[in-house]
């Protein structure tokens, strides 16, 4: 009975009344909607797709990178995943980026791995000198070197492509100049210089430039995943690694340290640059 009598009469409310309600109302409603993320919000970069063999990344896609990398910042950048292959339980391993994503930030390279057992079993590779190994094996191999040469020549057209009028006079000399700019727009593979043969610069890049183009198109990064079979890492994945990936879960997510930050402290670094020197 206390319930019912507390009930109001909207029939014979005040008008003074009524508006405030109303104006509550809109108040809660402008409030939740003002909360909704944006598609953009969502689906990191609005960028166009334009690496070889992509397909647009979904709401999923980006919220599986941020358990696998344990940071925000990747996630809007990123435009797209492979469309041939994923892990077995049906994740994407690697991301194209977008080369001037809203944040300000300017990527020079395309591709970031980012399956979480994958990037520590690259890691791996490199502090054991594999860079320096295959740097020697790209150098007496004529036919290596070329396709080296088109990788990074594929990586520049895809950074070109996806370029907005206007972005590099605004954006890019304005950050870079006009020398690092032209640069910046040649790049190849990591970032690395149009015409490197040199240095493999990363092997985590190349790694993702076979998953999106395969063996045939990418043969040094099908020379990493080799190395990888060889010691025991199936690029598809465990029966259990999905952990890592899956946003639904609710096991803590183990995302690999940075090694742009990390390598510099390490001294299995110190150890590889000291090989690279010899």
């Amino acid at each position: 009975r206390k319930q019912h009598s507390r009930k109001m009469n909207f029939r014979n409310a005040q008008p003074t009344l009524l508006l405030l309600l109303v104006l509550s109302k809109a108040s809660l409603t402008w409030t939740l909607s003002s909360n909704v993320e944006t598609p953009q919000q969502k689906l990191g970069s609005n960028r166009a797709v334009t690496f070889p063999n992509s397909i647009a990344i979904t709401t999923a896609d980006v919220k599986t990178l941020i358990r696998q990398t344990g940071q925000v910042s990747p996630s809007k950048a990123a435009i797209g995943v492979p469309s041939c292959c994923n892990c077995q339980h049906g994740f994407p391993q690697v991301f194209s980026l977008d080369p001037l994503p809203a944040t300000g930030r300017i990527n020079s390279g395309l591709l970031k791995l980012t399956c979480p057992i994958l990037v520590r079993a690259v890691d791996e590779l490199e502090d054991e000198g594999l860079i320096h190994g295959f740097n020697k094996i790209v150098q007496e191999d004529p036919d290596l070197q070329s396709s080296i040469l088109e990788a990074h020549n594929t990586h520049a057209i895809a950074r070109k492509n996806g370029m907005r009028e206007g972005e590099i006079e605004s954006i890019l000399e304005t950050k870079l100049g006009q020398k690092g700019s032209s640069a910046f727009l040649q790049a190849g593979v990591a970032g690395s210089a149009s015409g490197n043969v040199k240095d493999v610069k990363c092997l985590h890049a190349w790694l993702g430039d076979y998953l999106f183009r395969g063996p045939e198109k990418s043969p040094l990064g099908a020379m990493v995943a080799s190395e990888l079979y060889q010691k025991g890492f199936e690029l598809k994945g465990t029966s259990n690694c999905h952990k890592f990936c899956d946003p639904s879960s609710d096991i803590a997510a183990e995302p690999p340290k940075p090694r742009n930050k990390q390598r510099l402290k390490t001294s299995k670094e110190l150890a590889r640059r000291k090989r690279n020197k010899s």
